[in-house]
């Protein structure tokens, strides 16, 4: 049994999460609700839970104040919010799960699988770096974050997006290839994903399985010597000599 919080000054909006945990996700005990950072972290001292689910904006002090409070508490934490670009972009590039309000049942239950996977598997429960990265990325919402988290089948790596020169599709899963040919990495997350995370970082789909870093492009051919892949716009070449073809 996943023993959880829920954190939200709405309380219309915390005791819908809670009905729905109740419904849907018979895993998960919901042990305390809190309307405030103040009294979600007298609470997660109180119960210790695995699991928090924190909404960000909140009165007086809001969820940053209540992360800088718990970051040495190992749980995991999925924030509920209301639509914002920069929060999602900061969650997101973080590896951090989240919750669109109105919440879907689907996306609930999903993250909801995630999160007792991490803990099952006893991995990555530490989540300081996450959390540090984050309210970096919120709080400096003007600028682009050089970091990223990708979740791999080991736990959360960062890298420095400036490193990454390609992500190729492998069905669910994403290969990064880094400035070091012999560098490589498989990431949980489909291409489609790491398309939208990357887009704003001067990254473009070539082909329906690559997407590419435009600052390591070096060449652009017209033809496509690389037979095991289709590529009838030609191909390119990155800054490390990966050919990448166009289609």
């Amino acid at each position: 049994m996943i023993r959880s919080i829920i954190i939200d000054d709405e309380d219309k909006s915390s005791k819908l999460l809670r009905n729905l945990l109740q419904a849907y996700c018979k895993n998960v005990e919901v042990v305390m609700i809190a309307d405030s950072a103040k009294s979600g972290v007298k609470a997660i001292r109180r119960f210790s839970p695995d699991l928090v689910f924190l909404d960000i904006v909140m009165p007086y002090e809001d969820g940053f104040e209540l992360l800088n409070q718990i970051k040495d508490i190992n749980c995991e934490i999925i924030f509920t919010t209301a639509y914002n670009q920069y929060a999602i972009r900061a969650i997101r590039v973080c590896a951090l799960d989240y919750l669109l309000k109105p919440v879907d049942v689907e996306e609930l239950q999903a993250a909801v699988a995630r999160t007792e996977k991490k803990l099952l598997e006893q991995k990555d429960r530490k989540i300081d770096e996450r959390l540090d990265i984050f309210l970096d990325n919120y709080k400096t919402a003007d600028r682009l974050s050089d970091k990223i988290g990708f979740p791999t089948q080991s736990g959360v790596k960062f890298y420095h997006i400036s490193d990454i020169l390609v992500c190729k599709a492998e069905g669910n899963y994403t290969s990064i290839y880094f400035e070091r040919k012999e560098k490589l990495e498989l990431v949980c997350k489909t291409l489609k994903e790491l398309e939208e995370l990357l887009s704003e970082y001067n990254f473009v789909r070539t082909h329906r399985s690559f997407i590419i870093n435009l600052n390591h492009l070096k060449e652009y051919k017209r033809s496509n010597p690389l037979h095991e892949v289709d590529g009838e716009g030609g191909c390119v070449i990155m800054s490390n000599g990966l050919r990448i073809p166009v289609s």
